[in-house]
């Protein structure tokens, strides 16, 4: 009877907010007027709350849309459509050490929310980014589990140093974000161009990536589960000779019957079948979250498994994520952001593991008349060619676990003096600790049998600290609206590795423990390597920002650093921004034209400065011992070494039409660099370069953004979000006259083709002109400089000309979303237009030159006098048909549907009989059609691009295809749960 009394009068109310594209809207205060009462929308748009009095009304808001009010009158069911600001865009943009609203920018910010990627296989947190946000490339070495990526902003502007983005992660500056769980994060919000990222100094020359994650919000709290498996695979194979026809190509080469009747009958094995796998990918999340006009709380876990389609490659991730926001007082607030983490890896051997590239390589270049085992089980390796790996020896006879593990916490203070003035204070801690063993067997390889095995182990942590403390000051005097900000940060880091390793392994104990393996090794390193790295930042730095009205807007940023990673008298500097911007729109001529929504033209200028991939000790110049206990060399540095300083310009347009269907952003920039760091080669020296801020480089280029709402109707609607970017990249200099340097790109056994040169951009593929084929011998033929067609013994170095550009014209990416009553369709599409790739697993597979299985495309090879193709023919032990030419170098465009999505809200009638407050399914395929005529796996590589590879080598040679590890084409199913 009492429970009657209670609930009598009690309205359960439920619905779903969307926005005019009828898209959930995640995060939507719904709160009943007058009370404390209220909750937030769930990730699908859906809510329920519990109302006791029929005559409430419900208030809907959330930043960047004008706030809306129902009376309940008895109703139970309120789905509400959101639509945005009227008058100004209001949506709040996270900058540097503040807040600014959109409407206000005047610097170029590119953001990218969590409704962007919802449903999305996201491995590491950048590739989220991948087509979603103009000026941004974002490029996936390796198709690995838990492979890293390419993240260039506006272009490269760095040959020796790094040319990644900064990441500021809940206020925590860092390099690496590949632990943190895309789940956690609310928004990105990318920092483009000088004006708006150079109150980051001197690591703000490649952009800055500024990361919220999300937080607990005022009102009930509410449970959010999520899961998904899927399964991967290769995109497709190549054709590579069955045994029949390879016994025909490899008895033309020899000639000789190399490759018997027998040999074919017991064997016609397709290695790429033994090495390409069904791999699957498991995702599990958890998050609690809610809370008080006092505390708001945010708390997850996540697990995320990756099995690889090339065994044993693997990756997986758990996560424990806190963040606490609490007003302590009227005049203090607390907040602390939590990440604990391990990535834990099996890798593989990829394009710089063995001799030729790996196990992809070994797999397209092993003979199908090879058979897996010699007649005691051991993986065959030298025959019929020595040097060569068995792709199953390799997958199964080595292996490189390693385990990651990350504590990344901040504790942050806001201390409200007087109306207008906010102290702030923050302390954040990165902790690092890395280990990895890599075991090579001493029977199953080629290079174990060498080697008799091998084992290696290295340990390392890493401390990175940060202190931060700002003051801001914001008063509104009529139409005057000003804010200042002042503000101090010390970050140092302290790094330290251990490392040892054995060869000659007991190979009666092959699988035993690595430890138990080590000290049976009769040769182990004695001592143990170890390093030590130390540096630290001293920053001040300041923001004016004014506006008048609304319409006429100012900002300036400087900022002091003083880097422990150049010499005393080279450590400080400073980097000023300026920037404005005229809102027409709120102009009272623009008044009588209703089609423009909103206009804003901005301009902007600053300077950015780059000491990523920089040792903490290049600008000393170090001695190494000799064994017999002399003296030598060891590394130059010139006293003068310095940071590479960006200056950019850069003018934009903002502008909305149609009562806000249509929304576009463009912006055109300018960015000089100087004191470009190159490695400059000596020639007659003990030390083979010095590093030198020698050079310096150009980026030009435009981007575009147009969001359109195409279709708005009760139970259907369609949008559209596109954008395009174009850079021109130039290096405008390289210093102490060289004009040029080609020591980068190295094909294996062939030579290098890549070159660095004045006028030109990196990545420029460097070689011979190929002439066809001699119709009369067979013979490769070649351009000299002077127009002549000879083969490769007539040829000079001189002869080398530009055979193609990795560089693409434009990169684009576009989304369209429809919705149909519960249901909705994401398809993502992202491409590359006008780059060149080097195809260098060609220049083994048409080599035609002795017993590496070959690409069915030389069944067409020249075989006689008069034969006209565009094949050579064979040439045993000849390097005629592999010479670093144009024949090897592709179309690199590719247009690829990276992501289809459908997903369907289930009934809440059928929830609310669990106490389910909303719930959805999905299906969703990544990578699943490539229109591309590039012949390799996969359009989107790097060869060079990967670890391992020097830093010069990773800037410069771009677009190298030598046997990466292919992108996979996934599919998987999800759900999501709302408690």
């Amino acid at each position: 009877m009492m429970f009657c009394l209670v609930s009598f009068g009690q309205t359960t109310i439920k619905g779903v907010v969307k926005d005019s594209s009828g898209n959930g809207i995640s995060g939507v205060s719904v709160q009943v007027k007058g009370t404390q009462q209220g909750t937030v929308t769930n990730s699908d748009g859906t809510y329920s709350l519990v109302v006791k009095d029929n005559s409430a009304v419900l208030e809907f808001s959330f930043i960047g849309y004008a706030n809306q009010s129902f009376a309940v009158k008895g109703r139970n069911d309120f789905s509400v459509v959101m639509t945005p600001s009227s008058g100004e865009m209001e949506t709040v943009v996270v900058i540097g050490y503040g807040t600014q609203k959109k409407k206000d920018l005047t610097g170029s910010v590119a953001v990218v929310s969590a409704a962007d990627f919802a449903n999305r296989p996201v491995v590491n947190a950048a590739e989220a980014l991948q087509g979603k946000a103009a000026g941004v490339q974002v490029t996936s070495v390796s198709g690995k589990p838990g492979a890293g990526l390419s993240i260039r902003v506006r272009g490269s502007s760095s040959i020796s140093a790094g040319n990644d983005p900064l990441y500021v992660v809940d206020g925590i500056p860092m390099t690496d974000i590949s632990a943190f769980n895309v789940n956690d994060i609310e928004s990105y919000f990318i920092l483009k161009d000088a004006a708006s990222a150079a109150i980051y100094g001197t690591r703000a020359a490649n952009g800055v990536i500024v990361i919220t994650t999300k937080k607990g919000k005022n009102g009930q709290s509410k449970v959010d589960l999520s899961t998904y498996y899927g399964t991967s695979s290769t995109t497709h194979k190549l054709k590579m000779l069955n045994a029949k026809q390879y016994q025909e190509y490899a008895n033309e080469v020899y000639g000789s019957n190399l490759i018997t009747d027998d040999m074919v009958a017991a064997n016609n094995i397709n290695w790429q079948d033994e090495v390409f796998k069904t791999g699957n990918q498991k995702n599990y999340q958890v998050a609690v979250s809610g809370g008080n006009e006092k505390t708001q709380h945010y708390f997850s876990l996540g697990y995320m498994d990756q099995t690889g389609m090339i065994k044993p490659a693997t990756f997986n991730r758990m996560t424990a994520r806190l963040n606490l926001n609490s007003k302590v007082s009227k005049w203090l607030s607390l907040n602390t952001s939590t990440l604990v983490s391990r990535n834990s890896s099996n890798d593989v051997t990829d394009n710089t593991g063995v001799a030729r590239g790996g196990v992809v390589l070994s797999a397209l270049a092993t003979p199908p008349t090879v058979p897996r085992y010699k007649s005691n089980g051991i993986y065959i390796g030298q025959n019929p060619q020595t040097g060569w790996e068995n792709p199953l020896g390799a997958i199964e006879g080595r292996y490189s676990k390693s385990a990651n593990d990350r504590f990344v916490s901040n504790l942050g203070a806001d201390i409200n003096i007087v109306k207008g003035l906010v102290f702030q204070s923050r302390f954040g801690i990165d902790y690092k600790v890395n280990n990895n063993r890599t075991y090579v067997d001493p029977l199953a390889t080629d290079q174990g049998r060498r080697d008799t095995g091998s084992l290696g182990r290295t340990n390392s942590n890493e401390w990175v600290w940060l202190s931060e403390q700002t003051l801001t000051y914001t008063q509104r005097f009529g139409s005057h609206n000003f804010s200042a900000l002042a503000g101090w940060s010390a970050q140092e880091s302290h790094w330290e590795q251990t490392g040892i390793s054995a060869s000659r392994l007991d190979t009666l104990h092959r699988y035993e423990d690595w430890d138990l393996m080590y000290q049976r090794a009769s040769l182990r390193t004695t001592p143990a390597t170890r390093g030590v790295d130390n540096w630290g930042l001293m920053s001040y730095f300041g923001r004016i920002t004014y506006d008048f009205a609304g319409k006429y807007l100012f900002q300036a940023n400087m900022r002091v650093d003083k880097s422990s990673k150049f010499a005393p008298g080279n450590r400080t500097a400073a980097f000023p921004s300026f920037s404005a911007g005229w809102r027409i729109s709120q102009e009272d001529f623009m008044k009588n034209i209703p089609v423009i929504s909103d206009l804003k033209l901005r301009a902007g200028w600053g300077k950015n400065g780059n000491q990523e991939g920089l040792g903490s000790y290049e600008y000393l110049s170090l001695n190494n011992f000799t064994n017999t206990g002399g003296v030598v060399p060891g590394t130059i540095a010139p006293a003068s070494l310095t940071w590479e300083t960006s200056t950019q310009t850069n003018v934009g347009i903002d502008a909305s039409f149609l009562n806000k269907r249509i929304t576009l952003t463009a912006d055109f920039y300018v960015k000089n660099t100087k004191d470009v760091l190159v490695r400059i080669p000596l020639s007659g020296q003990i030390v083979s370069s010095v590093l030198a801020n020698s050079g310096s480089m150009r980026n030009i280029g435009q981007e575009f953004l147009i969001s359109t709402r195409n279709i708005i109707r009760k139970n259907f609607s369609w949008s559209t979000d596109f954008n395009m970017s174009f850079n021109q990249n130039k290096v405008t200099s390289i210093g102490f006259g060289l004009g040029r340097l080609t020591s980068f790109g190295a094909i294996y056994e062939k030579g290098n083709s890549i070159i660095l040169a004045e006028g030109r951009g990196l990545g420029q593929f460097y070689g011979y002109e190929a002439a066809g084929v001699d119709a009369a011998t067979g013979k490769q033929l070649y351009f000299t400089r002077k127009g002549d067609k000879v083969d490769y013994t007539g040829l000079v170095p001189e002869d080398r000309k530009y055979i193609g550009n990795a560089q693409p014209t434009f990169i684009y990416g576009m989304t369209n979303t429809v919705t149909y009553k519960n249901f909705d369709l994401s398809v993502f599409i992202q491409g590359s237009q006008g780059n060149k790739i080097y195809n260098g697993v060609r220049s083994e597979t048409e080599s035609m030159k002795d017993s590496r299985n070959q690409s069915v495309d030389v069944l067409r090879r020249w075989r006689k006098p008069g034969d006209v193709t565009d094949m050579p023919g064979v040439e045993r032990a000849s390097d005629n048909n592999t010479v670093v030419s144009s024949r090897f170098v592709e179309n690199g465009s590719y247009l690829r549907f990276k992501t289809i999505t459908l997903s369907y809200r289930l009934e809440q009638k059928w929830m609310d009989k669990v106490g389910i407050k909303g719930a959805s399914v999905y299906v969703s395929g990544q990578n699943l059609i490539t229109i591309t005529s590039y012949k390799g796996f996969d359009p989107e590589v790097s060869s060079y691009g990967g670890g391992g590879n020097s830093q010069d080598n990773k800037n410069v040679s771009l677009g190298i295809d030598y046997g990466a590890y292919p992108q996979a084409k996934i599919f998987l199913v999800g759900l999501n749960v709302n408690l």
